[in-house]
């Protein structure tokens, strides 16, 4: 399976679990994930690595920019460092590169961040680049997951109404459905929230 930008998938626990294997040298990593979800692979990233290490041994930062990153990793001395950079650009990632020995880190640097973001540091920053060796990953996609859960529950409430779908829609629009809480799920999940409060004839 492979993940956003064609790169493999590892769920933040895994990926957690292999980064706190290479604890005592110098690794750097890239894990990516669509803007959407960026924040919640970061937040699991983190919270993963803290169970498995301690508090202490991980920090998340952000910086707005190059400048920024140098002057983080500077003043930690925090064994992984996980760094959000979803907002670096080509710019920020040149600068990274030409000045690649000051964010040089005895631990382990993690680049979390977007597809867009990771392909402006592979076009220009190619010795930077050449730091994260096969450490390259993505957060998986859950929309897939959360296409097949949907329409689980139609299934569910298709079954426990003994109707369909478009008899559904039908009532609501007529306003004869009932009011039952699992209606409105049911017209949520078809895309038809605005069946819920129709307009006044």
């Amino acid at each position: 399976m492979t993940g956003v930008g064609g790169v493999g998938e590892m769920p933040a626990g895994e990926f957690a679990l292999r980064l706190s294997a290479l604890r005592g040298t110098a690794t750097y990593a890239a894990y990516l994930a669509n803007a959407s979800d960026l924040e919640a692979a970061i937040t699991e990233l983190v919270e993963e690595l803290r169970a498995l290490i301690s508090d202490d041994a991980v920090v998340r930062i952000a910086p707005r920019g190059s400048e920024q990153l140098i002057a983080d990793l500077a003043a930690t001395s925090v064994e992984i460092v996980v760094a959000d950079t979803r907002t670096f650009a080509a710019p920020e990632w040149k600068l990274a590169d030409r000045r690649r020995s000051a964010i040089a880190h005895r631990g382990v640097l993690v680049f979390a961040t977007t597809p867009a973001s990771f392909a402006d540091l592979m076009r220009n920053a190619e010795n930077l680049a050449s730091w994260l060796g096969g450490e390259v990953f993505a957060y998986p996609d859950h929309a897939p997951v959360a296409a097949t859960q949907r329409e689980a529950r139609l299934a569910a409430l298709r079954a426990w109404a003994s109707q369909t779908d478009a008899e559904i829609v039908e009532a609501a629009r007529a306003g004869t459905l009932p009011r039952d809480p699992e209606y409105a799920e049911w017209l949520v999940l078809l895309g038809h929230g605005e069946l819920l409060d129709p307009a006044p004839p």
